[in-house]
This record gives C-alpha cells, structure tokens and sequence, in this order.
C-alpha cells in the first residue's frame, strides 16, 4: 500500500510514502522514473507549486545483536534500513501478509474510526494498544517488519509501527510529525541501539534546465537538532529537514550521542558495519562547503545513563518511541531556512508541551461573497449557527487558556463566558485581528473530487487588516468601542468589506484569517550560575487560509439589450498564448493541452441558446446557457474549439446564433490555425 500524506485541498505540504517505511518520490508504485516525468514530486510544499523536496528517505536502526541459534556468541553489529538510495538493498522492512496488516490506516479529528480498526489495534496476541483518538487533521497509521530474506541484510527481528500527524494550519503548514515506535520481536537483546534517518532530498524545480537536483547542499543547527538540505541556486525552491523532537518521551539534550553526517551517494557504507560505525560516530560534520548532489544520515543513541537496549518484547513489553519532524518552510524575504527552522521549533511546542496539539488559534469566520459590477463584497458577520472547518464559535470569543498575555487586559477575561470556561479557566480572550486576503491565481481543478483547488499560499497578498481597537497590538484600524471606550469583543468590529475596481472574466480567490495576540511562556535559564524563570514571547497565531477561501470568476454582466453579445478573443490565433498566465481563459500553463482551447461569448442575455456554425451552414455546436445558477447573474459562457463530435474546429469562419427573449442575434468568430 502506498499513500499521499494531507493532499485534500486546503492543506500546504503532501508527502508521498508507503508502508515500507519509504517517504518520497521513491515511494510511488511506478518507480521514480516515470514519476517524474509524471510531473510527480515526493514532498511538495507549497501545494501546487512544482518544487521537489525528497527523492527518498527512511528511518535506519542498528545494533548489537547475538544471532546464535543454540547457546551464545559475540554480537554482530545489524542495521535495518526502510530506505538507502545507492548501493542496495533499497528496503529491508515490509508490510505484513494479512490484509489487516498490509494497509495504510487513514484517520484524523472528524474522521470516523475506520472499520476493523480494534481487531488490528487492540489485538492483545499482536500487543495492540493503539485506541483510535485522533488528534490531528490528517493521520497515518501502519506497521512493517525486517523479518523477510534479503541479500546480505541479517534480520534483527523488529517490527515499526509509524504514526503520521499533519494539519490543516498556517501554524504547522510545513510540519509533519512522525512517531515510530519500535518492537523486538525476537527472543535475544539488540544492545547499543541508534535510530537514524536516511535523507537524499533533490530539492529543487521539478522543471527548470540542468541537473537541478545537483544544486543543493547540506546543513545541520545544534540548537534546533535539524538536518536539512536547500537548494539556493534555483529561485523559488524551499527547504527540507528532518528534526528530531522526542526519544522514549524526552526532548534531546547532552545525555544522546549525536551523528549528522553528510556524504556522496557512493560514499554510502555497503554493509550493516559501515551504517552502524556512521550512525554511532558521534560526529557532527560542518555546513557543506558547495553544492551537490549530497546526501545525509542523522541518528542518535544513548550515552547516559547508558545506551539504549531493546529487549524483547515477549518477555519485557519493552519498545523504544522516537519522534520526529519533516520540516520545510517559505519566507517572502527569501531566508526559508530560518523559517523552516521556526517550524523545527514549533513541532518540538507541538509534540511536547500540548501533546500533539496545536495551540488554540482563533478559528477563521464564516466567508459570504457578494458579487457585482468589477467587485465583490466579502462579509464575515458570524452568527451562532455559523461553524467554519469543523470549529464552532466566534473568531472574537476564542479563548486561551494558557494566554498570559490576555489575562493582563479587563476586557479579554470579562464575561460572557464561552461554553466550559468560568472566571477561574486562567487565561483569556486571544483574537486581535482579520486579515483579508486575496490570490489573482486561478488554482487547478480536481477531476478525482470535482473541485477547484485553492493555488499556492505564496500567491495570496494581504488586502487588508481590521484589528481590535483598544490595545496596544497591531495597527488598531479597527473601530467599535464600549460606553467607556473598550472593545468588547461581541462583534463591532467592521465585518465587511468591498474589494473594487476589478477584472471581468478574471479569476480571484478571497480568504478571511483571524490573528491572535502574541503570548509569553515561561522558560527557565541559567543567569550567573544560577537558574532562573524567564518570560519568553511567542509569536501571534493565524487561522488557517484555507479555510473559508472561495474562488470567484468575475463575470461579464448580463445583457439587457439585443445585439450587444461579443466573442473573445476574435479572431482565434493557436499561435498565441491564451492561458491564465497570459490574461486568457484557457487554464494553466503547466496542465493546458490542445483540448482546452477556448473563446468566450460576453454580454450573453439571462437565458439564452447558443449555436454554432460552419461557414457552409452546418451546426457543430450548441448550448444552453443560464446566468442565474450562482448566486449572482452571468453573462458570459466559455465554448471550447471542439464540435459536439469531440472534433477539433478548423481555421475558418464561424457563424453563431444567440436566441433569447431579446430575439435572435447573429455574429461571426474565426479560428487561425
């Protein structure tokens, strides 16, 4: 089974993987060759933007392991790799045989509990104790085993379960936790273990000239424990890290032994001696000097108060969790390293401190959108009945309960209360902002799901921002205030606004985030030898943008009038450039095939037949058109350049009929081929 980890729309970064413990392009079924030509990237972020992030990656364990069948002998040293990209085998785990265990499980918070989950999970002869509580938008469960025969590879009896999370949330858009908990099913101890993961990125655009993917190079940062790998060459490409956030539920510190090593794909080691002495070397190499196509091992043991050992698990229960992260991140500055290192960061804030759980941002408000002559007016006005991606309650009522900041102001801690929380919950009202925002790129549509999906976050541009008035965040261009000047956080602020003088027939897509005010968190560090408690701050919270983003195509108006109907672009040259990127109407470039060549009939009246015909009088195509199935009236409709036979028209002259209540007007069109 293979599966693309947080690909419904709305989300920012997709991870294609399978249940051999292989993340990337390497994990499609067809191979990475035609997945490629494909147009297929194995990490992409952000979502719809051709950038390729990971060719392959796995997580390695190694260690000590006496393989006697009948009394004892000295240990081996044994690695058991899910991915190693060069020398061979490529995989040494694999799913199970029975159609419980070869599967990739799907779950996530409003996802129902999928059907023979307890029988797989809570199966006591398996040591199942895996209850279905998702606690992310989007999550991955599977489990595999090195137990198979392969060359050279001895067995070391184990058995991975992995754990995905990832979220629909501009606070964790390029972060997806992983959690691996591993089990030895054999009958001796593997000593000495290290856990490492194998990294070959290939960052880079799937589409630009050269060998891209020899354009990167590789780093480490001590104080976030991130590997990472970037491509600084190409413009617009991100990076791509893995983090290491947790072993046995405590954070990294001195106690590990710590290995990042980055090296050639032929320097990679061909036996389980070389990757166990790389793993275990506790050698942390120096940022790449120059760019190739490099790629990295980083792994972690135990120095105190010893190593890790993993016994087995038949006669302990004994197992060892690791957590970590794949990190990315995009910044309008251009330094995506120190963003992606931000998220390096708040995946540790995620996964340790509110349980792998994201911090309670205000939820986005409910989105209505008006649509007139060249604008459209949103309104976010909520209402109790109001709920937007699957969170209820006004964006202005959120409430913190860990804010200290909010605690410090009357009004963000004075009743009315939300439901659950009294005057003693500690914290207090957290929302500050709206931001209004807007993307002039058309987005794809989704044949699979029959929608349009929203473009990249990197195309959006902020419109405007409405603030809370009586504090000292923000801008306060908000307005609304108490009989003593207070806001009070029921709804006065604006929650309307008219975006104008725009495009007809163009495409505009518009998103409402809710911002919080920043917040402190205490963290203790060491002053003169002596430790102390601190007041760190951290950075405001936004609601996710795609969560009430709509697409509006700005339509012609509607015809009150006979003889007012018109064809663009007339004439019709196929040596000309009509797609989206080029002010036409014929999609994006990068999916645009010869089926997709279309003009547009304007200024058509309310209800009307459209007809088409060949200069010698026959009729190649007909349509119905109705302006009033939207919400708002349409005068304008696309016909593509094929007959109703699927025929491609060819260069001519072209007569057309328009007949409504209007009466029955005629024009012409030509096609140039």
């Amino acid at each position: 089974a293979q599966n693309v980890v947080s690909a419904r729309p709305g989300y920012y970064m997709k991870l294609q993987m399978d249940n051999y413990g292989t993340m990337g392009r390497y994990a499609y079924p067809e191979g990475e060759a035609s997945a490629l030509n494909a147009g297929k990237v194995g990490l992409e972020y952000p979502i719809g933007e051709p950038y390729e992030h990971l060719f392959g990656s796995g997580v390695w364990i190694g260690g000590y392991l006496d393989t006697s069948r009948v009394g004892t002998s000295p240990p081996i040293r044994g690695v058991s790799l899910s991915y190693e990209g060069w020398s061979g085998p490529f995989h040494e785990f694999f799913p199970g045989t029975s159609t419980v265990e070869d599967v990739i499980w799907k779950g996530g918070v409003g996802i129902s509990k999928p059907a023979g989950w307890d029988s797989a999970w809570l199966n006591p002869s398996k040591g199942g104790s895996l209850r279905y509580d998702p606690i992310a938008d989007d999550e991955r469960y599977m489990r595999y085993r090195d137990n198979r025969r392969v060359d050279r590879h001895i067995s070391l009896n184990l058995e991975v379960v992995q754990r995905v999370y990832a979220w629909n949330s501009p606070y964790a858009e390029a972060i997806m936790i992983m959690e691996y908990t591993f089990y030895n099913r054999g009958v001796k101890k593997i000593d000495s273990v290290f856990v490492g993961f194998f990294f070959e990125a290939d960052v880079g655009p799937i589409r630009a000239p050269g060998r891209w993917w020899e354009r990167n190079f590789t780093g480490y940062s001590r104080d976030k424990y991130t590997a990472y790998i970037h491509n600084p060459a190409d413009r617009g490409s991100t990076p791509a890290g893995v983090a290491l956030l947790s072993t046995n539920g405590l954070e990294p510190d001195t106690n590990l032994s710590l290995a990042f090593r980055w090296f050639a794909g032929s320097a990679t080691p061909p036996d389980d001696n070389g990757k166990y002495a790389m793993m275990s070397s506790n050698r942390i190499d120096g940022e790449e000097p120059g760019l190739s196509d490099s790629r990295f091992i980083f792994s972690f043991g135990r120095r105190r108060p010893g190593p890790f050992v993993l016994q087995p698990y038949s006669q302990t229960r004994d197992s060892l969790r690791i957590a970590v992260a794949i990190v990315s991140g995009y910044d309008p500055a251009g330094n995506h390293v120190r963003t992606m290192l931000r998220n390096a960061g708040r995946a540790l804030e995620i996964y340790k401190n509110r349980g792998i759980r994201l911090p309670p941002t205000p939820p986005s408000p409910p989105l209505k959108i008006d649509v007139g002559f060249r604008r459209v007016t949103l309104n976010w006005t909520w209402t109790p009945q109001d709920s937007v991606g699957g969170r209820d309650g006004s964006p202005e009522a959120n409430w913190d309960k860990d804010s200290r900041v909010a605690r410090r102001y009357a009004n963000r801690i004075a009743p009315p209360y939300p439901p659950n929380i009294t005057a003693d919950s500690g914290g207090g009202r957290n929302f500050e902002a709206y931001k209004i925002w807007r993307s002039e790129s058309p987005g794809k549509f989704n044949a699979t799901l029959g929608v349009w999906e929203p473009p990249p976050i990197t195309t959006y541009t902020l419109v405007k921002q409405i603030d809370v008035p009586a504090d000292s965040f923000e801008y306060n261009q908000g307005y609304g205030r108490g009989p003593n000047g207070e806001y009070r956080f029921d709804g006065l602020l604006p929650d309307v606004f008219v975006d104008s003088n725009l495009v007809r027939g163009k495409v505009y897509w518009y998103s409402v985030t809710s911002k919080s005010i920043p917040n402190l968190v205490p963290q203790t560090i060491v002053i003169n030898g002596q430790p102390q408690t601190v007041e760190v701050p951290i950075e405001p919270l936004e609601s996710g943008l795609y969560e009430n983003t709509r697409r509006i195509e700005l339509p012609f108006s509607v015809s009150k009038q006979y003889g007012e109907v018109a064809v663009v672009p007339n004439p019709y040259r196929v040596d000309k450039n009509y797609t989206f990127e080029s002010g036409g109407y014929e999609g994006l470039t990068d999916n645009w095939n010869e089926t997709k060549r279309v003009v547009k009939f304007i200024n058509l009246p309310e209800r009307c037949t459209i007809r088409v015909y060949s200069l010698t009088g026959d009729l190649v195509k007909t349509l119905e058109h109705d302006g009033t199935t939207e919400g708002f009236l349409r005068g304008d409709r696309e016909i593509t350049l094929l007959s109703d036979s699927n025929r491609a028209l060819a260069s001519g002259i072209y007569i057309f009929t328009v007949e409504s209540v209007l009466g029955l007007q005629t024009g012409k069109f030509v096609i140039i081929r």
